[in-house]
């Protein structure tokens, strides 16, 4: 089932606070996997050590 969520933390690229769209694929096994998301993850430089999108784990 594909979900659309809304997280909100801190971005180091951006050096501000954020509200980033997603949207999220969970699986019945339990886990998530990110599809999209209005953000560079991926992409960006931190994301190996993004904590805002570190939420979708």
């Amino acid at each position: 089932m594909v979900t659309e969520e809304f997280l909100t933390g801190f971005c180091k690229l951006q050096n501000q606070t954020r509200i980033v769209i997603c949207e999220v694929e969970k699986r019945s096994d339990g886990r998530q996997e990110l599809i999209s998301s209005d953000c560079c993850y991926g992409k960006c430089e931190h994301s190996k050590d993004c904590l805002l999108m570190g939420q979708i784990k």
